[in-house]
């Protein structure tokens, strides 16, 4: 499976640490470096990408339904 970077949009300094401390717990590459504004930054992961969209889950799906 491929890993590319996803890059959240800027955010302050307590959402940030937050969103590093959830990544570390999963144990998850990040990164954090400033944004164009000062008060913000960017927090980026390495996650698992792939071409195709997951499935749909049908189980409480009806073919009467649809």
């Amino acid at each position: 499976m491929k890993l590319s970077w996803f890059v959240h949009e800027p955010v302050d300094t307590e959402t940030a640490n937050e969103l590093l401390s959830r990544y570390a717990s999963r144990h998850i590459q990040t990164r954090k470096t400033l944004a164009a504004d000062p008060r913000l930054w960017l927090v980026s992961a390495l996650l698992p990408h792939s071409e195709w969209e997951p499935r749909q889950d049908r189980t409480y799906q009806n073919s009467m339904w649809e």
